[in-house]
């Protein structure tokens, strides 16, 4: 069984009831489709981006679900032939990554000679500047 979610559109001449048998009727739609409802969020009627079927607003509902993949085109044929459903989208969510603790190998550490003669170095250096200036 994997994650999905559907959005679907109910059109919107439906009362506030008739919207909840709808959402009803989808919940048993997936149920039958050997689906587990996870949650239902209602967003409400919204204003349409253009007209679909002659409706210029529709109910917005998104519905996390748990499905075998086989059964989605099943779950999707379902959805098409339902009246109150005026467009929807089925989407499978991404895998949920277990977060494992990996600790990265400890840094190599290089020691390197130290210079032991820094100052007869700087020494030299100011002698060559000294004769550049003369």
């Amino acid at each position: 069984m994997r994650d999905y979610e559907v959005l679907y559109i109910v059109r919107a001449d439906l009362d506030d009831d008739k919207v909840q048998d709808a959402v009803k009727r989808v919940n048993t739609l997936i149920e039958r489709s050997g689906g587990t409802i996870e949650r239902t969020n209602l967003w409400g009627k919204r204003k349409l981006a253009y007209e679909v079927k002659h409706q210029k607003e529709g109910a917005y509902v998104l519905q996390d679900f748990q499905l075998d993949p086989t059964r989605v085109p099943e779950l999707e044929a379902g959805l098409k032939i339902t009246e109150e459903v005026l467009r929807h989208l089925v989407v499978r969510k991404p895998e949920k990554v277990v977060a494992t603790a990996v600790t990265p190998p400890p840094a190599e550490v290089v020691l390197e000679p130290i210079a032991s003669e820094p100052e007869a170095v700087v020494g030299r250096v100011r002698e060559a500047v000294r004769e550049e200036d003369t």
